[in-house]
């Protein structure tokens, strides 16, 4: 019996019997959609994660007080340790936060929604990378005014005025100590958040108005960008130390390096996929199971026909091969039916909770690797119990 027989005869007898050999599939169809999708939801939702916590000013270097160490009024941060910041020579970029929320007045005067005021200056655009949709963002005058104007995002700008791009349209905010009109100057593009991981709108105003609204001189932190980013962790030891001198005291002050922080989450959250894809990957083990004890199933059912074909002549390398082609068959259609209800349920579950998903090639090319391993290991014990059927036997089995 050549290749090409042996093929043809396993194909043929796994569709011989499709329902058996569809609930012997379902194992491998499980167990392989399952990692996909977990893995491809997985990656998307990282992916999710940095680029909001990069809209919530996930990057680069932040600087606090450390609060949890007694502190006076003179440690507290001011606005005019943007000068001390600024001074490093590495650093490229500075800018103070001055952070609270407040209510706004949609479109629907009987309609509010609760929003983050983000108190900043104008190189917080550059810090955090603001990308600006229509009209500008802060510059260095509204600062020093104090004016009431505001950016906006434009999901926020259609709730409120029905139309994405509302440049000089004044919108009404109240907070706890009072209430103020804004004149928006720019927008920027629309949060896309996802239902499992939502936030207010962010609306970023000029530091120096919240400061006034709230009769605060504080500062909530600073963040800042450095020229090269392997002195990052340099700089993050020497700020302290300046902000130190300044405000005449020591280890008040904390910085973070954010993108090291980033890091860490990705690992978490590297690490917690991975666990889960172990845990849906059993199933592939229990598949493969399956696929064993159906094929020695298989091999008694047909032991007559072993003994017909070995008295005609078929060597064990016949029959050992075409019962290993018929259980790698199985699972080569098992994983490609996985493979696709894998994707597209990844899809169905991204588009459900508003996460694109992100299926690798890496990914697809392990999980086809994995379903041929199984289908040979879990077709060489039944293939070689039947290549090793003596013929006479075999002949005489009813």
């Amino acid at each position: 019996m050549n290749i090409l027989e042996s093929f043809s005869s396993a194909i043929a007898s796994v569709f011989s019997n499709k329902m058996r050999s569809i609930l012997t599939m379902l194992g491998i169809i499980i167990g392989i959609s399952s990692v996909i999708m977990i893995t491809s939801i997985g990656q998307g939702f990282q992916t999710s994660i940095q680029t909001q916590f990069a809209q919530l000013g996930m990057q680069g270097l932040q600087i606090y007080l450390n609060t949890q160490e007694p502190v006076t009024e003179s440690d507290y941060l001011k606005f005019s340790d943007l000068d001390v910041i600024k001074s490093h020579p590495l650093v490229k970029y500075a800018a103070p936060i001055w952070q609270t929320s407040g209510t706004v007045f949609l479109k629907n005067p009987k309609e509010t929604e609760r929003c983050y005021f983000n108190g900043t200056t104008d190189e917080y655009r550059f810090v955090q990378n603001v990308e600006i949709e229509e009209g500008r963002f802060l510059m260095e005058q509204d600062s020093a005014n104090k004016s009431l104007v505001a950016v906006i995002d434009q999901g926020l700008s259609n709730k409120i005025f029905g139309r994405p791009n509302a440049i000089g349209e004044k919108i009404r905010v109240t907070f706890w100590s009072g209430t103020l009109e804004l004149t928006i100057i720019g927008t920027t593009k629309a949060q896309e958040y996802s239902e499992i991981f939502s936030m207010p709108s962010m609306i970023y105003v000029p530091i120096t108005t919240l400061m006034q609204l709230y009769s605060s001189d504080h500062v909530d932190s600073f963040f800042a960008t450095v020229d090269e980013t392997d002195k990052m962790e340099e700089v993050a030891k020497e700020i302290p130390r300046l902000l130190g001198i300044k405000h005449n005291n020591e280890d008040k002050y904390r910085v973070a390096n954010l993108l090291k922080e980033m890091d860490s989450i990705n690992s978490v959250l590297s690490n917690v996929t991975a666990f889960v894809v172990l845990v849906a990957a059993i199933s592939l083990l229990v598949g493969g199971i399956g696929v064993m004890n159906i094929m020695l199933v298989t091999v008694t059912e047909r032991t007559r026909e072993i003994g017909i074909r070995k008295s005609l002549g078929a060597s064990d390398a016949n029959i050992l091969f075409q019962f290993l082609v018929e259980a790698m068959i199985l699972t080569a259609i098992g994983g490609a039916i996985g493979i696709i209800l894998g994707y597209l349920g990844g899809f169905a579950i991204g588009s459900a909770i508003k996460i694109l998903p992100e299926v690798s090639i890496a990914t697809v090319l392990m999980t086809v690797l994995v379903s041929s391993l199984i289908g040979i290991v879990s077709g060489v014990y039944p293939a070689y119990k039947a290549a090793k059927l003596d013929p006479i036997e075999a002949l005489r089995y009813e």
